[in-house]
Parts: C-alpha cells; sequence; structure tokens
C-alpha cells in the first residue's frame, strides 16, 4: 500500500501497481479496476495458478489481488492485508451445476452445498 498506493487508490496508481491473476482467463481484477475507476486498464501482472499462493503472494507484497473474503478474513484482521478500497467490493455469482443424469446420485452434495453457501456466503446485493 505505502510504495504503490501512498496517494491513493487511483487509476493512475491501479496502471502502474502490480497485480495478480490466477490465469490468463481471471478477468476478476480487471473488472474491479473498471468498476473502480470506469477505465480499462492494463497493469503489470503476475499469475499465480493456485489459491493459496495468490493469498501468499500478496501476504509478500508481490502484488495486489481479490481473493475470497474467506481465505483473507484473519490476515485482513491482523493487518497483513489491507483492503485496496473496503468501500467497493467485487460481489461474484456462484453456480452449482450438475447433469440431470447425475442429479439424483448427488442430491446429498447439493443439498450440503446450499446449506453451506446459505451458511457462509453472502447475497448478492446483500
Amino acid at each position: 500500500m505505502q510504495r504503490h498506493f501512498s496517494n491513493g487508490v487511483t487509476a493512475e496508481s491501479l496502471a502502474k501497481a502490480p497485480m495478480l491473476t490466477f490465469t490468463l482467463k481471471d478477468r476478476l481484477q480487471s473488472r474491479w479496476i473498471m468498476q473502480k475507476t470506469g477505465q480499462a486498464l492494463h497493469p503489470p501482472s503476475h499469475q499465480m495458478p493456485s489459491t493459496h499462493a495468490f493469498v501468499d503472494a500478496t501476504l509478500m507484497g508481490l502484488a495486489w489481488g481479490m481473493n475470497p473474503e474467506s481465505l483473507v478474513r484473519e490476515h485482513l484482521a491482523q493487518g497483513q492485508l489491507i483492503a485496496l478500497d473496503a468501500n467497493e467490493p467485487m460481489d461474484v455469482p456462484l453456480y452449482w451445476q450438475v447433469t440431470r443424469a447425475m442429479a439424483g446420485a448427488l442430491t446429498p452434495l447439493t443439498d450440503a452445498i446450499v446449506r453451506n453457501g446459505k451458511k457462509h456466503l453472502h447475497p448478492i446485493g446483500g
């Protein structure tokens, strides 16, 4: 934060600060930049195709990235990570799909996912 965002999280600072992406198809950080600034920026980027390595890379200060709240809640609470803008979250809808042929066999798993999702995830817009 001190190195790249000492003057605030602006289009100018976001264009220069290194960011993490999970893979080439990961557009989450770019979507957040657009949501935050209204601009399509292309900052330097590192790929980190491992969820825990992604968090570790942010902890080491390699770059900034969007992490699931459940993975970084404690790091945020302890001040090890800092939200770029706590007033600008990025909600991502999650979907569970099963084929009709497997739906019956997967009903207990589907029910468990729905139950736990309601318990641990925030509804979009809520």
